[in-house]
């Protein structure tokens, strides 16, 4: 009898265990599925980011291509800037020199001159010379309506003049020099104004000087392509405006030339730049080709550009 209830015990045992194993074995297959759909999403996730990486990737590749051709575009146009600035001239015109005579109290003399138009920017350079013990003197900028104010005023010959504005004065001195800058272009007026106390005349000995920057002439914008056949598979990527023969004042010109495509699917070799108009200029390529570089003549060489805008094709 006690061994039949031995081997109903362990039989129950036994279909306990089974079922505690199954329970266990569905409950790890469902975390395996679990963890497997989590995998799963986690490499979708990568999948993602690396597309995003890739695109991110090209977006760099192509901003550090853009970056690169406007540092290029950059020193294209500090190259420019830097001969047109080159183009500007200094001219030194003798205003006045000589003796200027003031007579009685507070009496004033008047030099008048004109700026130029072309002109970018002006200074003077002043200076008198009177009797080191006598009545002082000084000089006045003017523009015509101050010039306007000091003649119409009644206070010349009591020497009240400081109710009359001026562009520029001088101290009040028997001798006295300066460079004065002339604020604007157009006509003016330079003042000798002698002190009052002194009823006699007196002399001066006086300069004036007026030294202008101008301006280059106006530019053309020329533009247009580049092509070479000179050297088997030769492609421009240069073309040079030289001025050393022709106008040795004027500074050599050149351009990149860069593929340009038009809107019809055509693509050309194409250059730009501003040119100073009516000079001759020598023109040639620079070419690439597989083997090195090289320059060629253009056609037509000796090309003097008019207008304000301007396309050219040249061909070697």
């Amino acid at each position: 009898m006690a061994l039949v209830s031995l081997l109903i015990i362990t039989g129950a045992t036994t279909g306990g265990a089974t079922y505690y194993y199954q329970l266990r074995t569905n409950d790890m297959s469902s975390q395996i599925t679990n963890l497997t759909s989590q995998v799963s999403k986690a490499n979708s996730q990568v999948n993602n980011l690396t597309d995003k990486i890739g695109g991110l990737s090209n977006q760099v590749s192509q901003l550090q291509a853009t970056n690169s051709r406007l540092n290029r575009q950059v020193q294209e146009l500090q190259t420019e800037i830097g001969q047109l600035n080159s183009l500007s001239q200094k001219q030194v015109t003798l205003v006045s020199q000589g003796q200027m005579l003031l007579v009685g109290n507070g009496a004033v003399a008047y030099i008048n001159f004109t700026v130029p138009s072309d002109t970018v920017t002006a200074t003077l350079n002043v200076s008198f010379t009177g009797v080191e013990f006598g009545v002082t003197t000084r000089l006045s900028l003017l523009n015509t309506t101050q010039y306007y104010l000091l003649r119409t005023c009644n206070c010349v010959y009591y020497g009240n003049y400081s109710n009359i504005p001026t562009t520029w004065s001088s101290p009040w001195a028997h001798s006295y020099q300066a460079q004065v800058t002339v604020p604007s272009n157009g006509p003016w007026i330079m003042a000798f104004q002698k002190q009052p106390g002194s009823g006699s005349s007196e002399n001066y000995d006086e300069s004036t000087i007026l030294i202008r920057k101008t301006v280059g002439p106006l530019l053309t914008f020329l533009h247009g392509t580049a092509d070479s056949s000179a050297a088997a598979g030769s492609v421009p990527i240069g073309i040079i405006f030289d001025t050393s023969y022709w106008n040795p004042d004027v500074p050599t010109l050149s351009s990149v030339v860069e593929s340009l495509t038009l809107q019809n699917g055509t693509v050309v070799n194409h250059y730009q730049l501003y040119i100073v108009p009516g000079k001759t200029y020598t023109v040639s390529i620079f070419y690439r080709t597989t083997s090195g570089y090289g320059f060629c003549s253009a056609t037509p060489s000796a090309f003097s550009p008019t207008g304000t805008d301007m396309i050219q094709i040249f061909a070697c």
